[in-house]
């Protein structure tokens, strides 16, 4: 786990549903216990900033970072993935992006990779989504200018085929197994410091799956398929160490500095749909 990396995860999980701002002491303490440097810290937060993932601000001598609207919008979408822990409904229909552009950008094909969508040739990509205005703003964000899509009916008996060239799902099976054997009998850890750092690592491996797995719906899974023990095993260990988390992270947060010296929380945690209530239903065929 890189510095950004975690910084990207404490952003999304901790930081985003708490406000999506933090005094910079905060998060340097939070990377602090992850592992990580002061200055390494820093280094990251630079780039996400200029990356315009982040911005910096500052009230007095006290500085402090708040996601732009454009890492709002990229947390959340992760978050809808990360967190909803089923497949979406099926109509049955495949789309496909016919695009020689899109697959000639590195940039363009790690961000059709990340969407879910599968590659059955050089040039055609497909989802069983059809992603709508994501998809869009991903082609114009790399200028790709040929793409034509269309949608396909139902292909009966080729849809296992279709899967089996899109995405390698035996890959895929290693991974969540991978997973279960980290965190299935792992026993939680109780006091808040510990629960903070393993809640950061447990998200931080299950965002891992955001290129791996596309989100297929349950007819198109196979037989073998581990997702359901893994987002089970997943959501058990996050509201194991959930609570005991939120008071590490609010402890450091109502200690940070303000400009008069006293002590001056920057947010407010709501509520989450994701964080507060990780869906409770799996996939299941």
């Amino acid at each position: 786990m890189r510095a950004r990396s975690a910084l990207f995860t404490l952003f999304g999980d901790v930081v985003r549903p708490a406000g999506g701002t933090a005094w910079l002491t905060t998060l340097t303490a939070c990377m602090g216990a992850l592992g990580f440097s002061p200055q390494a810290t820093r280094t990251a937060l630079h780039r996400m900033a200029a990356e315009g993932w982040v911005a910096p601000s500052r009230t007095g001598r006290f500085a402090a970072y708040r996601l732009t609207d454009r890492g709002v919008e990229r947390l959340e979408e992760a978050a809808a993935r990360i967190y909803r822990l089923r497949s979406e409904p099926w109509d049955g229909r495949w789309h496909l992006l016919v695009s020689a552009g899109a697959g000639r950008s590195t940039a363009a094909t790690r961000e059709l990779l990340w969407l879910g969508h599968g590659r059955l040739s050089a040039d055609v990509w497909v989802s069983p989504h059809p992603q709508g205005r994501r998809l869009d703003a991903l082609l114009a964000a790399h200028q790709v200018s040929d793409a034509v899509r269309f949608a396909t009916a139902d292909a009966g008996d080729d849809d296992a085929r279709i899967v089996r060239r899109a995405w390698d799902l035996t890959e895929l099976r290693a991974a969540h197994a991978a997973f279960i054997d980290r965190w299935a009998d792992v026993a939680p850890a109780g006091e808040p410091a510990g629960a903070f750092t393993e809640r950061i690592h447990l998200v931080h491996h299950w965002r891992s799956f955001l290129f791996l797995d596309p989100g297929l719906p349950a007819a198109l899974l196979p037989d073998d398929w581990l997702g359901d023990r893994a987002a089970a095993v997943f959501r058990d260990r996050y509201q194991a160490v959930a609570d005991a988390a939120w008071r590490f992270y609010d402890g450091l947060d109502a200690g940070a500095p303000s400009a008069t010296g006293k002590v001056q929380p920057l947010r407010r945690r709501g509520d989450n749909p994701f964080v507060h209530g990780l869906d409770a239903t799996t996939r299941s065929a």
